[in-house]
């Protein structure tokens, strides 16, 4: 049984990576098919991600309530729903409601497959985030890669939209027919008040000081993994004007990056402290941004993608386990909490990178992921508690 819920917990994460590796190679295509600036695409990303936050707010409650297994299920149909409506659109103000809606689906899948992580740890005591996450990079590289090479042999990129949303709607039978499984990654709320010293109420959540230092770490990462796969592609294609083959190992090299970083720190973790891992891989990161921007051969710039993919890999699972501890009964509203505030950097990233390429070219508009590295290098520093005081 055990066996059968991690691969059940992992398909989720195979779900959310099928959507996005697709989605940040066609953004691209999206951009010349309505002749938008660099700033209106941001603001565009920005609105979508807006509009995921009440979703993102409510289902961490529902995960909590009626069980994760069930708003994953819902999350991917609505994501399928969402994810196909691409094909149609055909306007800008239709195109912005479409990414919102598709961002608060996928929010909502977001939320319910991380606090179906937390629950299986908490449950079987199986310490394995990093690799749900890796779950998540590897099938995002290969929607990249497919995606390109789908697109470099000519096939319409709005027929990528209805393939990816079929994808899901066969993953999201999966989770229709495992309700057996719901005793190990779910954890029902009854529908009495737990004790006072068992649980904290939300504003409690909001006000506890490590929790806000996780989320704004969880912010800083999120900001450069979501700039990378959301620019990368478009960097490479239009700014640099380079093959979509090309275009399309941006992302996909990142993602394959993140899958390695993460399955290789569930061995760092057993060996270092996470503070150190933390501040390893801001340094790394800033590194990797640099090698990138500095060079206009693809080697090089791929090769910096691959280094800050590998350096950012285990900051959120770390972030997400930690929390998951501070509260393992709550698992749901914790995560939704973390996602909530730690997403305010996916929300300034497109808006800021959009615009600062609007102003400087997206090239030097990259560096901020620099700057963002080395936050997370300070942050660390600020966290005091006593589980990141063992490995």
């Amino acid at each position: 049984m055990q066996s059968v819920a991690f691969w059940l917990v992992i398909s989720g994460f195979f779900a959310v990576g099928l959507v996005f590796g697709s989605w940040q190679v066609m953004m691209a295509d999206l951009q010349r098919a309505f002749s938008l600036s660099s700033g209106q695409l941001g603001l565009t990303l920005t609105l979508g991600v807006v509009g995921s936050f009440p979703a993102m707010l409510l289902t961490g409650r529902l995960a909590d309530r009626w069980g994760a297994r069930y708003l994953i299920l819902v999350g991917i149909f609505l994501s399928a729903l969402a994810y196909a409506a691409f094909y149609w659109i055909n306007s800008y103000p239709v195109l912005v409601i479409s990414v919102i809606c598709f961002m608060a689906a996928s929010g909502a899948l977001d939320v319910g497959i991380n606090a179906a992580a937390v629950n299986y740890e908490q449950n079987t005591g199986d310490t394995r985030m990093s690799f749900f996450h890796a779950g998540y990079s590897g099938m995002a590289a290969i929607a990249a890669l497919v995606t390109g090479l789908l697109l470099f042999q000519g096939i319409n990129f709005r027929l990528v939209y209805l393939l990816v949303a079929s994808l899901l709607i066969v993953l999201g039978s999966i989770y229709a027919l495992s309700k057996r499984l719901d005793s190990i990654i779910s954890y029902h709320q009854p529908d009495s008040t737990d004790s006072a010293s068992s649980k904290m109420s939300r504003s409690e959540l909001f006000r506890t000081p490590v929790l806000l230092w996780l989320a704004a770490i969880t912010g800083l990462t999120v900001f450069s993994e979501g700039t990378l796969e959301m620019w990368s592609a478009v960097y490479l294609r239009l700014s640099l004007d380079l093959p979509v083959i090309i275009g399309a190992a941006g992302p996909a090299i990142f993602h394959l990056a993140m899958m390695i970083g993460r399955l290789g720190s569930g061995w760092i973790v057993l060996h270092w402290q996470r503070r150190l891992v933390l501040r390893v891989s801001g340094v790394m990161a800033t590194v990797g941004i640099i090698i990138s921007v500095s060079t206009v051969y693809p080697p090089l710039i791929l090769t910096g993608f691959l280094v800050a993919g590998l350096a950012l890999a285990a900051v959120v699972p770390i972030v997400l386990s930690l929390a998951g501890d501070i509260a393992p009964k709550q698992a749901g509203q914790v995560i939704s909490m973390i996602t909530i505030l730690g997403y305010t950097g996916f929300l300034l990233g497109p808006s800021l990178i959009g615009n600062l390429a609007d102003l400087v070219g997206l090239r030097l508009a990259l560096l901020a992921l620099g700057v963002a590295g080395i936050g997370v290098v300070f942050m660390s520093f600020k966290i005091q508690h006593p589980v990141l005081d063992h490995p």
